[in-house]
């Protein structure tokens, strides 16, 4: 009896290492990087807000502001031109062409006063906003404007504006 058990072991563990030897086989090829990989290197990220990042490409804010949806979460990339200067709880990013207000979904973070002029991803909901003369008045004191530009902005303004999830800072820029 034991001698007929003793090649039925020997033939499954035979099978056992072969199949253990093709999976190793398989987890090196997966661990090595694509060339394509290696040759360019993604920028790191400091994330804010959600972390996780959509895999899609960023809109330039002109195209957003052709047709903003409330439904549709948009991922943007722009450059930051103003950050609140109290708490950081809004920004101002343009592309060139247009500006649009960054504010964070539930007051839930923050950014740093620091960034303006870096290049940052931001993925929200965009909407179109009338801002009343008084909180455009309130932006512009966090901002840090003169007396004299803040006495300047007369009456209500239409608006396109986020409210961000997520805002992806890159870690040189």
């Amino acid at each position: 009896m034991r001698i007929s058990l003793i090649p039925s072991l020997l033939i499954a563990f035979g099978v056992t290492m072969s199949a253990c030897a093709k999976k190793a086989d398989v987890s090196a090829e997966t661990a090595k990087p694509a060339p394509e990989q290696t040759a360019a290197k993604a920028p790191q990220y400091k994330a804010f807000g959600d972390s996780v990042q959509s895999t899609s490409q960023p809109l330039q804010l002109a195209e957003v502001f052709k047709a903003p949806n409330p439904q549709k979460l948009v991922r943007v990339q722009a450059k930051v031109v103003e950050v609140c200067q109290k708490k950081g709880c809004w920004m101002m990013l343009s592309d060139g062409a247009v500006m649009m207000r960054i504010t964070f979904k539930d007051y839930g973070f923050f950014m740093p006063k620091d960034i303006a002029g870096k290049t940052i991803i931001a993925e929200g909901i965009v909407a179109e906003d009338v801002l009343a003369e008084k909180d455009a008045r309130h932006y512009a004191e966090d901002a840090g404007k003169s007396k004299e530009e803040i006495e300047k902005i007369k009456g209500d303004q239409k608006t396109v504006s986020m409210v961000a999830q997520s805002v992806f800072l890159p870690l040189s820029n």
